[in-house]
């Protein structure tokens, strides 16, 4: 049973260690953008325009990576299932059998809304 925990608090540090690279990532990427942005200004440079327009490009509509956040989740629960599989335990299965349900259903409600928002835009 103690196995079971620890594995339980590795899998969760190391997802949330992940989370915190990409956002980190993404806060270094979009300061480097305001930086170059606020010289171009300062500079009076002519480019100003097409690095405003660069930036309002790069944003994306919410939801713009559900399919493969989806996937990375369901693979995330079957992963867990398995690892409970090969335990040859009963508690083993049941627990994190239990806790592999929850990524399963968050990543294909995430498909079901990656597909609806696809469907509505017309890319169906």
């Amino acid at each position: 049973m103690k196995d079971l925990d620890v594995v339980l608090v590795a899998a969760a540090m190391a997802t949330a260690a992940v989370l915190i690279v990409i956002q980190l990532g993404r806060l270094w990427r979009t300061g480097m953008l305001h930086k170059t942005i606020r010289e171009a200004i300062s500079r009076d440079s002519p480019n100003v325009a097409e690095l405003l327009a660069g930036a309002a490009e790069e944003q994306r509509p919410a939801g713009g990576n559900d399919d493969r956040t989806a996937l990375v989740l369901i693979a995330l629960g079957l992963a867990l299932l398995l690892f409970s599989a090969l335990q040859n335990s009963e508690d083993a299965l049941r627990q994190m059998g239990g806790a592999s349900v929850f990524p399963i259903f968050v990543g294909i409600a995430l498909l079901i809304r990656h597909y609806l928002a696809r469907k509505r835009n017309g890319q169906a």
